[in-house]
């Protein structure tokens, strides 16, 4: 993603949440509904919001007790009170708090309906004697001011690596090719081919200053780079090679095989993300029909969301000599069947 994109990405987050945030009373409970719906789908929002649910603690057993028992009581209700020991543990509980709001339209009686929202308020505040108003606009800063922050902050550092990684996209593309031909024919400190490319991605992600620690193997294998964010999350990224004498089948091959491994990787380190990065020699570009949101395009296998970059370093040929453009097209279809086929 680059940084045009990263900022699209903030900005219609925000302008989602600001909804939530400004809405009337009566469409609180179908704008945060809204907003659920939209991060759980989201091709970067809903790897997030996914690892919150996994957060451990009370918080969850106590907020669907709130949601469960409190229709039943008549008027007198104790919904204990919010504690977080870290601020993802605070953002795992602002998402609970959304979703208990979100089933709130189950409720048909209203007076019910308030005292579930005032009891939530409670849960928030600690106030007794919160009222309906109040516990609403206490969810609205706690809970949807909570949440927005937190995924506010890991588009940020999840999407920066993106931003590099287009960036090396960019540097090796348009001043690198015969470099990296000859690091892929001659090697790089002792690697040759596959390996020696990605030990240049290697050196160029952490040459950026990225914040992350460089992680050990997995059970899988080694992937070519496994970093660890400050919020203890993996970020797989593998890279894979197609040499110039490749035929539509190799392609195929190469790329499928990729998108396996860091299907594995991610499994490994219980991550709902990896990135692949595709080196591609031939002469022909390289399409793959995959879908594609906010800049992103990603092939979802087996529940974990693999995004793609391709990086050509095939000789640059004029127009003229070039003749009538070439593709090498393959969908996703062809893609799931060939990994499914060699396991």
């Amino acid at each position: 993603m680059d940084q045009l994109m990263l900022q699209r990405t903030r900005y219609v987050l925000r302008s989602r949440v600001r909804r939530v945030q400004t809405c009337p009373p009566a469409l609180f409970v179908a704008t945060c509904q809204h907003l659920l719906k939209w991060t759980e789908n989201h091709p970067v929002l809903s790897g997030i919001v996914q690892h919150l649910q996994t957060v451990p603690g009370e918080y969850k057993e106590q907020i669907d007790n709130i949601v469960r028992e409190a229709p039943r009581a008549e008027g007198s209700f104790a919904p204990g009170f919010y504690s977080a020991r870290s601020s993802q543990e605070h953002a795992a509980v602002c998402l609970e708090l959304i979703r208990a709001v979100a089933a709130l339209d189950t409720i048909e009686d209203s007076r019910k309906h308030d005292f579930v929202l005032r009891c939530l308020g409670e849960y928030v505040t600690g106030n007794v004697h919160i009222k309906s108003n109040e516990a609403l606009e206490a969810l609205r800063d706690v809970a949807v001011d909570g949440l927005f922050e937190y995924l506010d902050e890991q588009v940020d550092a999840r999407n920066v690596l993106y931003a590099v990684l287009q960036k090396y996209k960019q540097r090796s593309e348009w001043f690198s090719r015969i470099r990296l031909q000859e690091i892929a024919d001659d090697g790089l400190e002792g690697r040759t081919g596959e390996r020696a490319l990605a030990l240049d991605l290697q050196e160029y992600v952490l040459d950026q200053g990225v914040e992350f620690v460089v992680e050990p193997v997995s059970a899988s294998g080694e992937a070519d780079l496994i970093l660890r964010d400050s919020e203890g999350r993996y970020i797989i990224i593998d890279a894979k090679y197609v040499p110039a004498d490749a035929t539509r089948s190799r392609v195929l091959e190469r790329v499928a095989s990729g998108f396996n491994q860091v299907f594995r990787y991610c499994d490994d380190f219980n991550e709902r993300e990896g990135f692949l990065v595709v080196f591609t020699r031939i002469s022909s570009k390289v399409r793959l029909e995959l879908e594609e949101s906010d800049g992103f395009h990603f092939l979802e296998l087996g529940g974990k969301i693999i995004y793609y970059l391709p990086v050509s370093i095939a000789d640059l040929r004029s127009a003229s000599a070039e003749g009538r453009a070439k593709e090498v097209l393959i969908s996703a279809k062809e893609l799931v069947d060939t990994i499914a086929g060699s396991e």
